[in-house]
Parts: C-alpha cells; structure tokens; sequence
C-alpha cells in the first residue's frame, strides 16, 4: 500500500480490520471496534464544545494545543498486519506516506526518498507480491504537481513487469463516483503507461473511511444524531462491499514475481555507493593529476637548467623526478555502529583542500528512518547542528584519504647509471613521458568512472514504469559538495565543476541506450579493473555493501485478525 501522506492507508487497514470482523457498523461500535494502527482524531468535546484530541488506545481526552503532533502523518515505518481467512493468510503492507507533511513548501524530497528505500528493503524480503495499491485521494479536481509527483515517485521505482499488478484505490469518495478517475487517466497518458482501467479491468476502488473516525468517536462517548449513523452505516456498507472486490481481484491475479524491482533496488543501492565512491575518488584523481603536472614542470625545468648549464652535473639531482610518485586513494573501514553524520556546509571542514565531515549529529543511531532519528526535529531540522535534514546521512562506514607511494615504471635502457649531461637529459625525458602517460591514465579512469555511473543511471530509468525527474545520486553529491567548497578553494570548486560538466554529458549520450541486469554487473566488474583506482573502488565496495546487508528487514507485524467465514 503507498500513497500520499495522509491520503488514508493506514486508516484503511483499521476499516479492513472491522469489516472482517463484524457484519454492521452496529457490530463494530458495540465491540469498541478493532484499531491494529493506532489513531487519533480531532472532535468536538460533548460538555464544553472545544475541539479535543482522541485516540483509538484509550478513552481520554486532549486539549488540542496540548496534543502531540496533531495532524502529523501515523505511519513512519513500513509495517505489515496478517488477516487470516481459513488457511489463507493475508498479508497487507503498510508504508509511509510520500509528500511528508514537514517537507511541503520545501525544496527537498529527501525524506520521500528514504521513505521510498525503505519500502523496497522490506520487499527485498519476500518472493512475490499480488497486488500494489496506490491511494490516491478522490477529492482531486485537476491533475496538481502534488498527483503527479505522489505517482512518479511511486511509479519511477516499480519495473515494468509490475503493470497488471497495480491497483488504484481513491479514499475520501464520499458519493463513491469515478470524479477523480479522468485525472488518473490523463496522467496515465500523459507517461505512455499502460496500466489497464475500468471498464477493461477491475483496477480501480473506492472507500470513505469516515467509519473509523466515527468508531473512535463512539469509543469515546462522542454522541451522534440520526443523520450521522445513517450516513456512516451506508459508508459502511459502500466500502465494505467495495473492500470485499478488491481482495477478490487481488487473489485473482498471478503473483508478481519481485525480482525486477528487486534487481531495480539493488542497482540504486549499488549507484548510491558507488556514485559517492566514485566522487571521492575523482577528487583524488584531479589532485593527483595535479601532482603529476607539477613534477613534469619541475623535471622539464631541471631539463633546461641542466641543458644551459655550464657546470658539472650532480645526478643525484635527479632522484626527486626518478623515484616514486605519491597517489592518494580513499580507504573505508566498517565500523560496529549506526552514526549521523552532517554533510552541510556550515558542518564541513576543508583541510588541506580536502572535505571531512567531522560531526556526528548522532552515535550509534537506533532508528530505523533517519527522518526520525531523536535527534531530528518534527520540523525536519537537527537539534545537534541546525542543519536541514536533507544534509544528513546514515553512515555505517568511516573514511579517509591516505597517500600511497608508486613507482613509475622506467625502460630498462634508461635504468644505467647517469654519467653525463645527455644522459641526465634522456633520463628526464623517460620520466616526463612517464608523468604524461600516467596523467593521461588517469583522465581516461576518470572518465570510465563517470561513463559507468551515467549507464547504471541510464539502466534505472529505463526500466522504470515512470522516469523520475529527480537528479541521479552522483549530482545530488556533486551540488551538495559544490555548495560545500563555494567560497573555499577556487581550485577545488573548479574540478567539482568540471566533473559535474562532464557527468551532464555522459548522461546526454547515453540517454538512448539499453542496458539489462547482466550489463549492471559487467559494468561494475570493468571499474574494478582500471589499472589505477579499480581496485581502489573494489575494496571500498565491498566494506560498503557488507555494512548495508548487515542491516537486516524488520517487520514489524501486528497479531492477526481473523476474517469472519463467508466475507468474501
């Protein structure tokens, strides 16, 4: 189940929960109703008329200025609730909503993001699905940017197989009419999907779940007139009716193996870690490209000065150009907890022209959202640092850029003692060839890392139902790490720009492209055998990818509700 935040998911499963269990709406108020989510309401108190908070866990009342949270989305996890029917047991999955109520009027969807992950980590766990519901409201009236971002987002992350599988369920229909359904298909029309509607295929549901207000209300001695039972015990009727279709259709569909979106979520797994692999790993590259520059300036100095030179030549003169050659490279250590670190720019330190990221927001973190680590406010910002949210990550790694010493292989004729000027002169001239070959090596693994990130993005997009306009992981690090050096070393800026310059292109050529799984791999094993840094990136993976296993799928399941015999 995925939707909008607040769009009714979880309020469904409470409705689903009481129309399995009793046969009327007089059933479910009598027994206090069946709530496996919590909930909480706002009504009108029945002695003073205020508007106070109630609850579905308890019969107390709360002052709303006093509730926490009110009107905050319920669900923060991707919970699943069991519905057991004979021997048939019903699993339905609950997700966090997109479009989280702190991060409207924002410029981020980060939170979305996550949310999203964590979705596709808890379906890594199973083998097939039968159905995807994607709610969506009934009461919208044009095709808004908040509808089509909702289903691009959701969309943008199933493979292509899943199209038979989705279904569309629009709560809030109060008169139970197909008002919001045109919206749906121009959408639909306007991505080229063909995800089959009414009156080709039974895809498409409503509900008005008011029923559940209602029981929480009667649970806590809220009184109602005639008029509301009426309208509530026909809403009940409606959506029960409806609800018992939906199971019927979602049974009759084959399984929807998940190994597509699961290849799907693997491969953004594998361009998230590689992505900032990779640019660490170019802004080593830029450095030691820069070293090289510099010691083939010196040794074409020396050359000139030893040419015009009238005195005696001293060949230990040419040791500092002869021997190694430093190369930076980045090391990642797996570490035995969760921590926060901030990535902004006010918490970002620049030594010696390189970015470290030295604060912890928080140790060892518990949460299994990063959004609602306790040390992140509700409004999205870090109680630590006062960072935005956004500029947090989950690191289960640490990482530092050490300086590993390399020879240049020099040919055999030029490895004899250096006895006279012409013979220093031949020397200086190996190794300034040298110094270009390898800076030319360089560039050219420079630009394979950033050929491969563009083709494992390519391969995502491609296999999407819908394409997301949302930049690839690389970019969101590149902007993030140029905002981080504005204003610091114009050096650094300009390589972060030109990388960003040269990335844009790669992903431009290789836009009309096709890529499979098979290619993913094969993309992956020809970084890890660049002569220079593949190996590099190889180590750095694997410590990477035994951190991000060893977070293991919770599912957090309620006790089963039973399904009374002959629902459906």
């Amino acid at each position: 189940m995925i939707g909008g935040s607040g769009v009714g998911k979880s309020t469904w499963i409470n409705a689903f929960a009481n129309y399995c269990s009793f046969e009327s709406l007089h059933e479910a108020q009598k027994a206090g109703g069946i709530f496996p989510v919590p909930y909480t309401c706002n009504a009108p108190d029945p002695k003073t008329g205020k508007m106070i908070s109630i609850s579905s866990e308890f019969s107390s009342k709360t002052s709303i200025s006093t509730a926490d949270r009110v009107g905050e989305a319920d669900t923060q996890n991707s919970n699943e609730y069991v519905f057991e029917y004979k021997n048939t047991e019903i699993n339905v999955i609950d997700t966090p909503g997109l479009l989280y109520t702190t991060d409207k009027g924002t410029a981020t969807d980060n939170t979305d993001k996550e949310h999203i992950n964590n979705i596709l980590r808890l379906l890594s766990a199973y083998n097939n699905i039968h159905a995807i519901c994607i709610f969506l409201s009934a009461t919208e009236t044009r095709l808004s940017e908040a509808f089509q971002y909702t289903l691009t987002e959701i969309l943008g992350r199933l493979d292509k197989s899943a199209t038979n599988n989705v279904i569309f369920v629009f709560t809030y229909a109060s008169n139970f009419k197909e008002y919001a359904l045109p919206i749906l298909e121009r959408f639909l029309a306007l991505k080229e999907l063909t995800i089959p509607l009414p009156p080709h295929k039974d895809t498409v549901y409503y509900f008005q779940n008011d029923v559940v207000e209602y029981l929480v209300e009667c649970k806590n001695k809220i009184p109602h007139d005639e008029d509301d039972i009426q309208l509530m015990t026909r809403n009940w009727k409606k959506s029960r009716n409806s609800t018992i279709s939906m199971i019927r259709y979602a049974c009759s569909l084959k399984p929807l193996l998940l190994t597509g979106i699961n290849t799907m979520y693997d491969a953004e797994c594998t361009i998230s870690i590689m992505s900032k692999l990779v640019l660490e790993t170019l802004q080593c590259v830029a450095k030691d490209v820069n070293d090289l520059n510099r010691r083939k300036e010196e040794a074409e100095n020396m050359k000139a000065k030893i040419s015009s030179s009238a005195t005696k030549f001293e060949p230990r003169s040419l040791d500092t150009i002869l021997v190694n050659v430093p190369r930076r490279k980045v090391v990642h250590i797996e570490i035995d907890r969760i921590n926060v670190v901030c990535e902004g720019r006010t918490c970002a330190n620049i030594v010696d022209g390189e970015l470290v990221y030295k604060q912890i927001c928080c140790e060892n973190c518990d949460s299994r959202i990063l959004y609602f680590c306790k040390n992140m406010s509700w409004l999205g910002v870090c109680k630590r640092c006062g960072c935005p949210k956004s500029k947090h990550q989950w690191k289960r790694t640490s990482s530092k850029v050490v300086t590993v010493t390399e020879q240049l292989k020099q040919e055999k004729v030029h490895q004899a003692p250096v006895t006279g000027r012409d013979g220093a002169i031949a020397q200086i001239n190996a190794a300034i060839s040298k110094y270009h070959e390898r800076v030319n090596m360089y560039e050219d693994e420079k630009d394979q890392m950033l050929r491969t990130c563009a083709k494992l993005n390519t391969y995502v997009n491609q296999n999407a139902l819908v394409t997301s306009s949302n930049f690839d992981e690389l970019t969101r690090s590149l902007d993030n790490r140029i905002e981080t050096y504005r204003g610091a070393t114009s050096k650094q800026l300009n390589d972060l720009k030109l990388i960003r310059t040269k990335y844009d292109k790669c992903l431009l050529e290789e836009k009309s492209n096709r890529y499979t799984p098979s290619d993913v791999h094969e993309l992956m094993q020809q970084l890890y055998k660049l002569p220079v840094y593949g190996n590099d990136l190889k180590e750095a993976m694997e410590v990477e990818e035994r951190a991000r296993r060893k977070v293991a799928v919770e599912k957090k399941t309620a006790n089963p509700v039973k399904i009374m015999s002959g629902f459906f």
